[in-house]
């Protein structure tokens, strides 16, 4: 599965870096791409390391503003897809989910997100990480700050795991610095 998974990984990396010719039909809100640490709680049993490349692509919300908060929060999502890649050869994951952001003061802002993950680490190998399902659960969280109207930088942190429906649920936790650009 790694080779495989491997090359899709470079493929979505491709699709990324070329869809902003395809943001002219309005559907790309925006283009993320950043740099993670694989790993940030070691368990010591399976261990993971090294640095990850993280690309993501956030479509247009289907809600439209209304100007109430609540709503614009609660129903502003935005579908997303993306992918990471593990330099050091461990675990890679294409996921796709929903993100929901909310401003603060300033030009800061908080934003969550839930999907689903495909990865390509152990399911339950000795001497690996056990991640027990090949589709987990993905969430993530991230504090950010718009630059300007177009750029954004986050702090940001995403957890993989399968809620214990598979017998190993080890989980996966990434964070790092991320680089958004939004098209609009």
């Amino acid at each position: 599965m790694r080779a495989p998974l491997a090359r899709t990984l470079s493929a979505c990396l491709l699709l990324l870096a070329a869809s902003g010719n395809a943001a002219a039909g309005g559907f790309i809100d925006e283009l993320r791409l950043g740099g993670l640490a694989q790993n940030i709680e070691p368990t010591g049993r399976g261990h993971e390391h090294g640095a990850d490349i993280n690309a993501e692509v956030l479509f247009e919300p289907f809600w439209a503003p209304t100007g109430n908060n609540v709503t614009d929060v609660l129903f502003g999502f935005r579908p997303h897809i993306g992918a990471t890649y593990n330099f050091a050869g461990t675990t890679n994951k294409l996921y796709a989910g929903l993100t929901w952001d909310a401003p603060l003061a300033q030009g800061f802002f908080v934003e969550g997100s839930f999907g689903l993950a495909l990865h390509d680490g152990g399911l339950d190998e000795p001497g690996r990480a056990h991640y027990g399902c090949r589709l987990n659960f993905r969430e993530s969280a991230a504090l950010g700050y718009d630059i300007d109207p177009h750029w954004r930088v986050m702090l940001m942190v995403d957890h993989m795991s399968n809620a214990d429906l598979c017998l190993q649920n080890r989980g996966l936790t990434n964070a790092g610095l991320r680089l958004g650009y939004r098209l609009d």
